[in-house]
């Protein structure tokens, strides 16, 4: 008995989406049949114990969803049919994972499929923000236009990803080195030290002791920390992606953190009135739009809080109403949403307020490297310090005994 993830139509031809247990694929399908639906796409649900690996093997970079994007966009306002201009970017397109993907894409729509329909079968490359909006022009007429808006955004979001990592390089570096400085003292130097502590006897300091035996476990137990480290990894990063409340907690704490939890709060709020504009602009509905920009967050904590201005909205609150109900929005974020509502300009006025905020996360970052450093330094000086006292202690201590 496996787990199956399913795409299908009703009889109304509404795409339902969903997960069965089944013993094959073929079980699967007459399940999915047996409820009078038509499937589009099943799919087997598997989860490797080195996900956190294989999950990068056919992984498509942001630059080459913006290039498709744009010119998909150019082929479509020229007047070429879609089947043909996909077509005409497999021929084109390097990356094998998104090459493969058009190819399948284009028979499904050689098939009778819309374009929105089949990239929703293929979420890794297509996420439901992209599906979104390019359901939205299908519906509209304004396929093109959405593709180069889609385009904006993938660049968008790419280019405060980058800057981020750029921001914390110098630093990253910095820390490596000063571990490697001092995995290599305790691999070589301590040891010779250890030498001279037995010659001269006598018991030794508690911290002396532990940095010896840590010494020892470095040079001839180097697997073992490999091994342990690798563990940790992997199961924080199960125990946060199984369980919710764990990882709720989590995302809680980060937002709490010096320096970095007011930047996360900033870069949420910029993605997430970036892309709640932008489905609003291209014409779906608010609920909708809610919940897809609400998936787009990677922090638990917003996500949570989007889930449940969905729901108030849903109960007949305004978008306002529901937003002053959070903790983690800032109250002037309700109030010119509000603004927004009354006057009708719900869309253009968070282009402003994302405007804003991504001026906020840009000062902020380039201000990152500064904010890090002093922290960084406090943290190698205390490890350098505990192994320069644990060495001269008991020198000191042997020395006053002559």
């Amino acid at each position: 008995m496996g787990k199956f993830t399913y795409i299908a139509k009703n009889s109304k031809g509404e795409i339902i989406k969903g997960e069965l247990d089944a013993e094959d694929a073929k079980k699967a399908q007459d399940a999915i049949t047996s409820q009078s639906l038509t499937p589009v796409s099943i799919k087997k649900a598997t989860e490797s114990p080195l996900g956190f690996i294989t999950s990068k093997i056919g992984h498509v970079p942001a630059t080459e969803k913006v290039m498709f994007s744009k010119q998909l966009a150019t082929l479509i306002s020229a007047g070429i049919p879609i089947s043909r201009s996909m077509h005409i970017l497999e021929s084109q397109t390097k990356n094998t994972t998104l090459r493969k993907t058009i190819t399948s894409v284009a028979g499904d729509i050689e098939a009778g499929l819309p374009l929105s329909v089949s990239m929703e079968k293929y979420p890794k490359v297509f996420g439901p923000l992209y599906v979104s909006m390019v359901a939205s022009g299908e519906a509209g007429g304004t396929l093109d236009k959405s593709l180069e808006q889609m385009a904006d955004e993938i660049e968008k979001d790419h280019d405060l990803s980058s800057s981020i990592r750029g921001a914390m390089t110098y630093p990253i570096v910095i820390l490596i080195a000063m571990i490697g400085v001092i995995m290599y003292m305790l691999s070589t130097i301590v040891p010779q030290i250890a030498d001279i502590f037995k010659e001269m006897g006598g018991e030794l300091p508690a911290s002396t002791k532990f940095l010896l035996k840590l010494s020892d476990v470095i040079k001839n137990q180097w697997y073992l920390i490999i091994i342990v480290v690798v563990g940790i990894i992997y199961g924080i990063r199960t125990l946060l992606k199984k369980n919710q409340r764990i990882r709720y907690g989590w995302h809680k704490v980060l937002l709490k953190t010096p320096v970095f939890g007011k930047l996360m709060i900033k870069i949420n709020i910029t993605r997430f009135t970036r892309t709640f504009g932008s489905l609003l602009s291209s014409g779906v509905t608010v609920l909708e739009a809610l919940n897809i920009a609400g998936d787009t967050l990677q922090n638990e904590v917003f996500k949570t809080d989007i889930n449940e201005i969905s729901e108030s909205v849903k109960n007949g609150a305004t978008i306002a109403e529901a937003f002053k109900k959070t903790k983690n929005f800032p109250i002037i974020l309700a109030e010119m949403i509000s603004v927004g509502e009354e006057t009708g300009s719900l869309d253009s006025i968070l282009g402003k307020i994302t405007s804003f905020y991504q001026k906020e996360v840009d000062a902020n970052v380039k201000n990152l490297s500064s904010l890090v450093e002093p922290l960084l330094m406090i943290i190698i000086g205390v490890g350098v310090g505990f192994i320069v006292v644990s060495v001269i202690q008991p020198i000191y201590s042997m020395t006053n005994l002559f």
